[in-house]
C-alpha cells in the first residue's frame, strides 16, 4: 500500500480554491495529512492518518493541529472510543 493509498474510492476532486490557498504557507507534511483526509470518504482517527502517510504520530498530531487552526479539518470524538478524535476535511 503506498502513503497515501486510501483504500476508498478516490474522489478525483482537487481542493477547492479556498483551501488551496489555505495551505500555501503549510508544512509539506500538513499538505500531505490533508490530502490524504480529502481523498478518504470517511473520517479517520490520528492512527489511521499517521499510518496512510507513514508520519510520527507527533508530526501527524502538529499537522492536524495547523489543519484545524487553518479552518480546513475539523475534529469530532470518535464514536467508537470517546478517548480518540476523528478527522475529516470541511467542505470548500
Amino acid at each position: 500500500m503506498s502513503p497515501t493509498d486510501t483504500s476508498g474510492p478516490n474522489t478525483g476532486s482537487p481542493p477547492c480554491h479556498d483551501h488551496a490557498e489555505r495551505l500555501r504557507d503549510e508544512s509539506p507534511s500538513a499538505k500531505l495529512v490533508y490530502r490524504v483526509l480529502h481523498e478518504t470518504n470517511r473520517p479517520l482517527t490520528t492512527r489511521e492518518v499517521s499510518e496512510r502517510t507513514l508520519l510520527s504520530s507527533r508530526t501527524t498530531r502538529y499537522a492536524l493541529g495547523r489543519l484545524r487552526e487553518a479552518g480546513i479539518v475539523t475534529r469530532n470524538v470518535c464514536p467508537d472510543d470517546p478517548r480518540q478524535y476523528q478527522y475529516h476535511t470541511v467542505d470548500g
